[in-house]
């Protein structure tokens, strides 16, 4: 199978990246590497309108979420 037709952005810094998620909000999917998404287009069990492909930004390796934001609940 062929993924549904998408649009395709491939920004060149972190800003542009966040700007074309907050233009396209819920229609868009990150790509950052491919392994998982790809699989899911081709078999159309995911079809977003927007495909942001973060993978060559210069620069951006990782992202880490900081400790501080993550949520831990108390037995």
């Amino acid at each position: 199978m062929k993924p549904s037709p998408l649009t395709y952005h491939r920004p060149r810094s972190i800003d542009e990246a966040c700007r074309i998620l907050a233009d396209v909000a819920h229609e868009g999917k990150v790509l950052a590497g491919g392994q998982s998404l790809i699989p899911l287009l081709s078999m159309r069990l995911a079809a977003p309108a927007h495909l942001v492909d973060i993978g060559s930004i210069p620069g951006w390796t990782r992202c880490r979420r900081p400790a501080s934001s993550v949520s831990r609940s108390t037995p």
